[in-house]
């Protein structure tokens, strides 16, 4: 009986063990014989000779098969793949649900701390307050958090930058990208109150900054309208004069 047939017996005997554990066995099997295969060989036996002396000193294949299968219960290999399973369900899982994960926590940011976003515009601006204006417009929660003032010379004239966010109503609802909002102050002559902004975000929350609205000293609030759909909302943004004084 040569050394592979040997193993092929042994092996066939142990049904509770994996195919990685049943591997080892081999190996194992395989390096006993070989060293006794070695000493044979010096004794002067020919190769195919020691091989078969060796694999016939090991016993009985079938006996020594039993024996290490005892050694694996079947219970530890039913939960050896039982846990195998659940590991790739939960990694399918994981890799399925991390982008409505992301989007929940962009949106639980939003609500509660939006200027620490990656989202949120990081301008600079001469005069800056930090603000919590919140209205629903359609579907989203627009909130308004930074008022920023840049005033000219004399004071009497600025630009205003106004940083917001938009989010779902609720948690688990989608951002709208980019809305559709006006602005007004008494400045404000040209292009229908539309000043385009630089933004971003994804489906949980999105972040924008309008810059460069013309102010003047008369102006104490900044008005933002949203009118779409039928709908109409009104935000007065208190502007940061007295900071200016």
């Amino acid at each position: 009986m040569s050394g592979q047939e040997f193993c092929d017996r042994v092996v066939a005997c142990v049904r509770h063990a994996t195919p990685e554990e049943k591997a080892d066995i081999r190996r194992e099997l395989e390096g006993h014989m070989e060293d006794h295969a070695a000493v044979l060989t010096e004794a002067g036996y020919t190769g195919e000779e020691a091989e078969e002396r060796a694999a016939a000193a090991m016993g009985s294949p079938e006996e020594i098969g039993v024996a290490l299968n005892r050694a694996y219960p079947l219970g530890w290999l039913v939960l050896s793949r039982v846990s195998l399973i659940i590991t790739v369900l939960l990694c399918a899982t994981l890799l399925f649900t991390w982008p409505l994960l992301g989007n929940v926590l962009s949106g639980l940011q939003a609500r509660v701390a939006p200027q620490t976003s990656s989202f949120a515009s990081r301008g600079q601006y001469a005069l800056e307050q930090e603000v919590d204006i919140r209205a629903e417009v359609g579907d989203n929660i627009l909130r308004i958090y930074k008022v920023g003032l840049d005033p000219s010379a004399d004071g009497e004239t600025g630009s205003v930058g106004l940083f917001y966010c938009n989010y779902g109503k609720n948690l688990f609802g989608y951002a709208t990208h980019g809305l559709d909002l006006k602005y007004q102050t008494s400045a404000v002559t040209q292009r229908d109150g539309h000043f385009f902004g630089s933004g971003g975000g994804n489906s949980g929350a999105y972040y924008a900054v309008v810059e460069q609205l013309p102010v003047s000293r008369s102006d104490e609030t900044l008005a933002v309208i949203y009118d779409r759909y039928g709908e109409y909302v009104r935000i007065e943004v208190p502007l940061p004069w007295e900071d200016a004084s």
